[in-house]
């Protein structure tokens, strides 16, 4: 399974968010090769970490996002994080609310892919690999 990342964030944020990630994605690494059933192949992740105005928000800025090509066998996630609890976070609340985004994401996939993705699997990999509890993101609030 491909995991791409990237980010719609802030400049306040942009390094923080860039060291986050580049974390997390060398720990992903490893889920390449991993079989999660034939419905989908590549996962975008793309948190939305910014100041949402309604000027922005009216002109159609930022939106969130839940894409699921079955043709293409590609997905694209696009959530947002709150930037104000982001910036007035801890580094370990950073990471879990950048963690709890990717697991919303592949809970949302599994709805939309339903003949043959393997999200259960995935998701408990992922938090394995991370060395989070399920019970830790779910009750983390972003």
């Amino acid at each position: 399974m491909d995991i791409f990342m990237s980010g719609e964030v802030d400049k306040q944020v942009g390094d923080i968010y860039r060291e986050i990630r580049k974390d997390i994605e060398e720990n992903l690494k490893v889920l390449k090769d991993n079989y999660y059933g034939s419905e989908v192949t590549i996962i975008g992740i793309i948190p939305i970490i910014v100041k949402l105005t309604l000027e922005l928000e009216a002109a159609g800025f930022f939106k969130e996002r839940q894409q699921f090509n079955a043709k293409k066998k590609e997905a694209d996630f696009r959530l947002r994080i709150d930037l104000d609890k982001f910036v007035n976070s801890s580094s370990q609340i950073r990471k879990m609310m950048v963690v709890k985004n990717i697991i919303e994401s592949i809970r949302l996939l599994k709805r939309k892919a339903k003949k043959d993705f393997h999200g259960e699997k995935l998701e408990n990999d992922i938090l394995n690999l991370l060395g989070i509890s399920a019970c830790e993101i779910d009750n983390l609030v972003i």
